[in-house]
């Protein structure tokens, strides 16, 4: 079976829950005998670092800009190399006119679920506070008539939890039999501590620490995870919040740390571009917090299980789903009484009575098991 991905965000050296997937998704495929080919804009190289050792091929293709490259550079492409199948594993990628069956991942409907949030009055103000942008699902522009579009054309869609699965049936329509959940799960190299308390010293970490890992976007909530440890600190003044992101933070996060009477690199530090620094940060952390209002998956939760740290989040979306018992869920609406629940787990050392139950929650997703799931979904298209 040949098969080719969209692996266009490959690129950077740190990686985000939808680039951790695509990779141990190629990992377990190629494990398991197919034929797996990378293509990317021949402009913008792979980090070839992710997939070191795979037996797989990278091929960057040319093109006039990136539409072009989807919609036309990569069904070239696929016909000329007569593939079997096309998966496109991230947001939008599927191209059009693909000559064969095309799979399709689709992580999130953000906009459409925070505009349901904001339209039930879960969530106050507007849909821009929560996205940073306006979203009007009815409204018709460019880019929305291609992702429906992508939508038909894809011949089966890929859910990461069943909380993202009813999601895409609610707010997009799709019919349950196109739809099916293949659960993310954590890498090898969470296994194993591969650093020493030592990088702590290096980046200048002070235990205690409570630890949060993922993007900066207003749906995350990270300045209201700011707030909440405001009040921590009231109680707790020795712990710390270790920060963890794939990009710079918002400069105007760090003005609302200080503005909280927050010390940047005492109280709260900012850390970015982290690999397998990530292992010994989960291990030693005595939380893990996130206040998004929903995740559709939480991928840092499941790690910081596998790490044996105890995970604190949202009881809305997939957290639940994905941390089970061993889960400590909120409502991150509440920042008073969030900031109570971590007071009190800190003052317990929970971490010392959940650790067993954390690392058996997380063994309970494979991505052993996601591949031959996915797998068995390739096969059926192709026996049609």
């Amino acid at each position: 079976m040949k098969v080719g991905f969209d692996a266009r965000h490959l690129r950077a050296n740190s990686l985000r829950g939808m680039d951790r997937y695509t990779i141990e998704l190629i990992k377990e495929l190629t494990r398991l005998g197919v034929g797996v080919t990378l293509f990317h804009r021949e402009r913008e190289p792979l980090n070839l670092a992710h997939v070191q050792g795979f037996d797989c091929r990278v091929v960057g293709l040319s093109d006039y800009c990136g539409l072009h490259w989807e919609q036309v550079a990569v069904p070239m492409a696929l016909a000329q190399g007569k593939f079997d199948l096309y998966h496109a594993p991230a947001e939008r990628g599927v191209p059009l006119l693909a000559p064969c069956p095309v799979v399709f991942t689709v992580h999130s409907v953000t906009a459409h679920s925070y505009y349901h949030f904001v339209q039930q009055g879960f969530l106050p103000g507007t849909v821009a506070d929560y996205l940073g942008y306006d979203f009007q699902p009815n409204a018709i522009d460019f880019w929305k008539v291609l992702f429906k579009l992508q939508l038909r054309k894809a011949r089966h869609i890929l859910a990461p939890s069943d909380f993202c699965r009813s999601e895409l049936l609610q707010f997009l329509g799709l019919s349950p039999d196109k739809v099916t959940t293949t659960h993310l799960a954590t890498s090898d190299s969470f296994q194993h501590d591969q650093q020493s308390k030592m990088l702590l010293g290096r980046l200048n970490i002070n235990q205690p620490y409570i630890l949060y890992v993922g993007g900066y976007e207003p749906h995350k909530n990270v300045s209201g995870l700011l707030k909440v440890f405001a009040l921590v600190k009231q109680h707790c003044p020795e712990v710390m919040l270790v920060v963890v992101g794939t990009q710079f933070p918002f400069k105007q996060l760090q003005q609302e740390a200080i503005a909280l009477g927050l010390t940047l690199d005492q109280d709260v530090l900012f850390l970015v571009d982290l690999g397998d620094e990530l292992v010994a940060l989960y291990r030693n952390a005595e939380l893990f917090v996130s206040l998004s209002w929903r995740e559709t998956f939480c991928l840092p939760a499941l790690e910081a299980l596998t790490c044996g740290t105890p995970a604190i989040g949202s009881k809305f979306g997939a957290f639940p789903e994905v941390t089970g018992e061993a889960g400590i869920t909120i409502d991150p609406r509440d920042l008073q009484a969030t900031a109570e629940t971590i007071v009190q787990k800190l003052r317990i050392q929970l971490k010392e009575q959940v650790l067993e139950t954390a690392y058996q929650q997380s063994q309970k997703f494979s991505w052993t098991e996601t591949a031959k799931k996915t797998l068995g979904i390739y096969q059926k298209l192709l026996a049609h």
